[in-house]
């Protein structure tokens, strides 16, 4: 029986730290970590969630651009940060559910090194033209593409990111073949395309409308089964031939591994507190990122499932990043 009772209170004695660091929390700034340069749609929309985080947590949360390996650098810097709820990960399909696949050598394991914290946003892609590539909409970048296969570059966000690998399931499913140019993020991307240092490239739809605001560039279709009601001219994929085809990127909140759950649930909360508000919601519709909240276990099973769709491409095709 005393074994029992000091076992107890060993127990109670090792948890204090920890429960004194979540009541403690946040305790100064918190940094947000965005894996991607300014300027693309990971970074916009954690801006809008930033904002208001600042104010219903009474602490500033600071975006912080750790651009570099199509978002590795910066994932595994936070898989290896102190886990006391004052770092975080903005984390999406691309790091999440294909680096891990694309790259052998990766330095973190999304499912072992990260507590899910939530869900943000689910946002579709556009694919964008620059005028000059002469082409108005998919059946033509086809036709094209398979006219000299290899011989138009895309752009993407970088090596796994989401603007890659949903480029490579276009060209799965359009039957072409097209070369693959690396960016530090879809800011820098976006900026090429509109000098026509690239001609082509794929990117979340906060990142893409100002291009087609300003005429910019042309839209060919977007990945989602439906239209855009932001883009109600621009046809889906589906639309154009391609059976089937619906890729969203997933953007969302993780911190490292051993961060208290009751970090996770009060940062969980105050999340999908802010996305079920008129106003906020308003803002990310307005980019074009559909809110989605839900509980932390929840954000874990679509990673799972994105996995087991994403993984599968890069290994049916043989794609790898050295």
């Amino acid at each position: 029986m005393h074994l029992d009772r000091r076992a107890v209170l060993a127990t109670a004695l090792l948890a204090l730290p920890f429960a004194a660091r979540a009541q403690a929390w946040p305790a100064r700034p918190i940094s947000l970590i965005v894996p991607f340069a300014p300027g693309g749609a990971s970074d916009i929309v954690a801006r809008v969630l930033a904002q208001t985080l600042s104010q219903s947590l009474g602490q500033s949360m600071v975006v912080e651009n750790r651009a570099g390996a199509g978002g590795v650098i910066a994932t595994e810097l936070v898989a290896r940060a102190t886990p006391d709820g004052h770092t975080l990960l903005w984390a999406h399909t691309g790091t999440m559910a294909v680096s891990p696949f694309l790259q052998p050598r990766l330095g973190y394991d999304p499912m072992r090194d990260f507590a899910f914290v939530a869900l943000v946003a689910r946002v579709p892609m556009v694919l964008l033209a620059h005028p000059g590539l002469g082409v108005a909409n998919v059946a033509e970048l086809i036709a094209k593409a398979k006219a000299s296969p290899g011989a138009i570059d895309y752009g993407s966000a970088g090596p796994g990111s989401n603007t890659h690998i949903g480029m490579v399931a276009f060209m799965e499913a359009a039957g072409i073949t097209m070369t693959h140019v690396p960016y530090r993020g879809s800011g820098p991307v976006m900026t090429d395309l509109i000098a026509g240092v690239i001609p082509l490239a794929m990117t979340g739809t906060p990142a893409a409308l100002p291009l087609i605001r300003n005429r910019q560039a042309i839209p060919l279709g977007v990945t989602s089964a439906e239209r855009l009601a932001l883009l109600p001219d621009v046809p889906t994929m589906q639309e154009q031939g391609l059976a089937g085809f619906d890729a969203l990127q997933s953007h969302g909140v993780v911190a490292p591994r051993d961060v208290p759950a009751a970090i996770v649930a009060r940062l969980n909360d105050q999340i999908n507190a802010a996305l079920r508000a008129p106003e906020i919601a308003e803002r990310l519709a307005a980019e074009g990122a559909r809110p989605d909240p839900r509980p932390p276990e929840a954000w874990r099973a679509l990673i799972a499932a994105e996995q087991e769709r994403w993984g599968g491409l890069v290994r049916r095709i043989g794609l790898r990043v050295e």
